[in-house]
């Protein structure tokens, strides 16, 4: 397979937004994208084929192709990437197969079932074991949206919808280094926020490379994250009301629970009896286990609110699972 063009041609050709909430990264050199590819171990698993998010021009792709993916299914809606991206496909002879619609749009339902079935010899597989026959990766967005994007792929996992319907599935994610200190951030660190608590409840994380900003287009200093969802659940309750305690304590997270608790409604303060550590404790230093226990008791309530706004895209199309 022929090379993408030269590095030095990239912000030429590869024309990204810089607006916010819009900011585009990619893979550029070789160098990484072949390290990543290698993280991945296609050799171990000849029948891995990968679905990839926010390719952009495709090098990780490429990579990962000739690393032994089975097949590689790409989702990007970025008129800049699809010539290259069309090059890959013709020279793959079928294995890379690119989809212009919107990642965001949370698509991969209608990609992986019936009727388009852009990997034919995917079947679910039991949740105790690690899904044998596919990969989820990405490059997240350095912005909100990319966040968002992170939280409805964790929030999926925790419920097993989506691409987790077929099993449990591993995620390969490059995103900016200020993303991952937040998405492994434990308990009294200042990055600590309600996408770090939700990802601790979704998946074990781990940090596998960050080769350098002159690696990527644009020169943002990225990582490379694992990320396994837990084999056991680590709540007791919907992902629906944790992340609205979550997001309610944590818009005061340098606070103590007892001066916020008030902010999961009117009379709210009446569950600090019900708990069993110390009420002053500072939102950022609470742990994985205290923040569920505060659900659990929320969900118990009987004077609880009854809707519970809910922001993320996979909810959105709850209905349709």
């Amino acid at each position: 397979m022929s090379p993408l063009i030269s590095n030095d041609l990239w912000p030429t050709v590869y024309k990204v937004s810089r607006a916010r909430g819009q900011l585009r990264v990619s893979v550029m050199t070789e160098d990484a994208a072949n390290l990543a590819a290698a993280t991945m171990k296609f050799e171990a698993h000849p029948n891995r084929s990968v679905l990839e998010i926010f390719p952009g021009p495709g090098q990780l792709t490429r990579a990962m192709y000739l690393a032994g993916a089975k097949n590689i299914v790409t989702v990007e809606n970025g008129d800049t990437f699809q010539s290259s991206l069309k090059k890959l496909e013709e020279e793959s002879e079928g294995k890379i197969k690119n989809y212009n619609i919107n990642p965001l749009s949370d698509p991969f339902d209608d990609l992986l079932g019936p009727k388009t079935n852009a990997i034919p010899d995917l079947v679910p597989q039991e949740w105790e074991n690690i899904q044998s026959n596919m990969l989820l990766v990405g490059t997240i967005p350095n912005s909100t949206l990319g966040e968002k994007c992170l939280l409805d792929l964790l929030t999926a996992s925790n419920e097993k919808m989506g691409i987790f319907k077929y099993g449990r599935v591993e995620m390969f994610m490059f995103m900016f280094k200020d993303a991952a200190k937040r998405l492994i951030a434990p308990p009294g660190t200042p990055a600590r926020n309600r996408v770090s608590v939700l990802a601790e409840a979704a998946a074990e994380m781990t940090q596998l490379m960050r080769p350098g900003a002159t690696h990527f287009h644009l020169p943002y200093d990225y990582e490379l994250v694992h990320i396994v969802p837990h084999k056991i659940p680590k709540l007791d309750v919907s992902i629906e009301v944790f992340d609205f305690c979550c997001r309610s304590l944590f818009t005061n997270k340098s606070n103590p629970l007892n001066k916020v608790i008030k902010l999961l409604g009117p009379g709210a303060e009446i569950l600090l009896k019900r708990l069993s550590f110390d009420h002053s404790i500072k939102i950022k230093h609470m742990t994985l286990e205290q923040l569920n226990e505060v659900a659990v008791k929320f969900e118990q309530w009987p004077l609880r609110p009854t809707v519970l706004y809910d922001d993320m895209i996979l909810h959105e199309h709850k209905k349709k699972r």
